[in-house]
């Protein structure tokens, strides 16, 4: 995954990333400085549903949970 500035994204970068995801205010300057491929994942991502996204140290598995946010297993 590949941020804003085109570094590629960290464990702890994508763990605040999703946590701004979650909180829900998409017209924040916070969301607007998340990577768009992640938004598009996470928007994409079913109910009880899994991915992977790679990092600079390796995969993450995102999963959505029941109540809507999506959790990050690994970081």
């Amino acid at each position: 995954m590949i941020d804003q500035n085109g570094k590629p994204v960290t464990k702890p970068a994508l763990k605040t990333y999703l946590a701004t995801y979650n909180q829900g205010v998409r017209g924040s300057k916070e969301f607007g400085a998340m990577p768009r491929a992640l938004i598009t994942i996470c928007d994409n991502l079913a109910l009880g549903k899994t991915t992977y996204v790679k990092c600079v140290e390796g995969q993450v598995q995102l999963s959505r949970r029941k109540d809507g946010t999506v959790a990050g297993n690994g970081l």
